[in-house]
């Protein structure tokens, strides 16, 4: 495996993950948020699509790469065909609202970074994110990957690593 793409749910560990899965293969990863979001000091403003189709392009020219965020728009699709395999990270649903809880409370103490201002409003969306992934999301993202079904790969645990681990038998 040399593209690997990590999908799923806000709060769901992908970006751990990907950094984990970085680390033990020695490959570069990367966040969709980057890519869809253009970070400014006054906020983050969205990327015109043709923009986070080019930077895509640009990871995709790779010979080795992760990807990991969760987008069912179409420009995603040639990242979906590359990809070796496609991980769907899907951790219980009171684990992912915890993380999400978790993780806003150490943002708004300075104590975790983030590439986004934390703001109640935020938070609310990432509720609702978390929420939509498994009612719309995950049927989008199928859909997209009609033709790559067979490079899903569905990780529960609260763990994916370890889970991965396990199913890979790796120490």
């Amino acid at each position: 495996m040399k593209k690997i793409m990590i999908a799923g749910p806000v709060g769901s560990g992908k970006t751990t993950f990907a950094k984990q899965l970085s680390t033990k293969m020695t490959l570069p990863y990367y966040e969709l948020d980057n890519l869809i979001w253009d970070r400014q000091p006054a906020g983050d403003r969205p990327y015109p699509v043709e923009e986070s189709s080019r930077q895509l392009q640009e990871i995709l020219a790779q010979d080795t790469w992760i990807i990991e965020g969760t987008t069912t728009k179409n420009w995603i699709k040639p990242a979906i065909v590359s990809a070796d395999i496609i991980f769907v990270l899907l951790p219980p649903y009171r684990i992912r609202l915890y993380r999400i809880i978790h993780r806003f409370i150490k943002q708004k103490m300075n104590q975790e970074a983030a590439h986004y201002k934390p703001t109640i409003h935020l938070l609310k969306m990432m509720f609702i994110w978390n929420h939509h992934f498994e009612k719309k999301n995950l049927f989008e993202l199928q859909k997209l990957a009609e033709s790559s079904h067979k490079k899903l790969t569905l990780l529960t645990s609260n763990n994916a690593y370890a889970s991965y681990k396990n199913e890979q038998h790796i120490d």
